[in-house]
């Protein structure tokens, strides 16, 4: 009988045995749920760290290719008080002039990409004077890209061809008063008036988004969003080496931008108040500058 017994017992547990289990299981399920919770607001926050700071820096490339190329003379149209909506005359395309009179000038111009010079916008163009300032033209212009290639040759002017596949140059005639008339071979360079504003976001509503806005034919792309409501530009006057918030009487005098693009994350990640921000700070100068 005492065998039969140890036996039976050997097959079960006793109440104690169950609650101390049960009492060790409850506080290692409870460790494990903690941890997993901590972990997952972890990586919340991350990921909204990493969304805040994408919207900060993917603007950079876009903005860079713009801004750099701007003449320093010229090349900004237009400032609004609180840095938060520009205007700026961006070439694309570089050439010199074949001739120009009654019907329009012609300028053999240097290779560019296809793509870019196809694309809409064509505001006007400029040619640099004698004193290397550039002389904007932006009343009656039109681009007529198949242009007369007889009046190059007769100036002696070669346009690049196509080496090896790469872009070749283009012969263009465009319409506007250029006076005075300059000498054969000046610089000339086709634009587009693009306007920057941080405002109302339509991908993210209630928020501030940056936008692209090519004033001809008025065609407007939000490049990044959402941004704090602190994102603009300062500007950089002269030889000033910091830059300015309020907007030179001047504008002429601007030699390049400091974006203050202060990104944030879409929503607020669990276990904080509000979105994530990050503040990046860049600067960018204009290349062609008098001083």
């Amino acid at each position: 009988m005492m065998t039969t017994r140890r036996t039976a017992r050997g097959l079960g547990f006793t109440l104690t045995e169950l609650l101390v289990s049960m009492v060790v299981l409850g506080i290692v399920g409870s460790a494990l749920v903690k941890m997993m919770l901590s972990q997952g607001r972890f990586m919340d926050q991350q990921e909204a760290w990493r969304s805040s700071r994408a919207v900060a820096r993917s603007t950079i490339n876009g903005l860079y290719s713009d801004v750099r190329d701007v003449e320093a003379v010229g090349g900004v149209e237009a400032a609004a008080a609180g840095g938060k909506d520009f205007t700026l005359r961006v070439p694309y395309a570089f050439g010199i002039m074949c001739s120009t009179g009654a019907g329009g000038t012609t300028l053999s111009l240097l290779p560019v990409d296809s793509t870019m010079f196809a694309g809409s916008g064509f505001s006007g163009f400029a040619w640099r004077d004698a004193n290397g300032v550039y002389q904007y033209v932006t009343t009656g212009v039109a681009l007529n890209p198949a242009g007369t290639v007889a009046n190059c040759t007769a100036a002696n002017i070669t346009t690049l061809p196509s080496i090896n596949g790469s872009p070749a140059g283009k012969v263009v005639n465009v319409t506007g008063t250029v006076s005075p008339v300059p000498p054969v071979g000046t610089i000339f360079f086709l634009f587009r008036r693009v306007r920057y504003e941080f405002k109302a976001s339509t991908s993210v509503p209630g928020r501030v988004g940056l936008w692209r806005t090519l004033l001809t034919p008025n065609l407007g792309e939000e490049l990044a969003t959402p941004f704090d409501t602190s994102a603009r530009v300062n500007f950089y006057v002269d030889n000033n080496p910091t830059a300015q918030s309020a907007v030179p009487g001047l504008l002429s005098s601007i030699r390049g931008f400091e974006f203050r693009l202060d990104g944030q994350s879409e929503r607020a990640p669990r276990g904080s108040a509000g979105p994530k921000a990050t503040n990046l700070t860049t600067s960018i100068f204009f290349s062609n500058r008098p001083d």
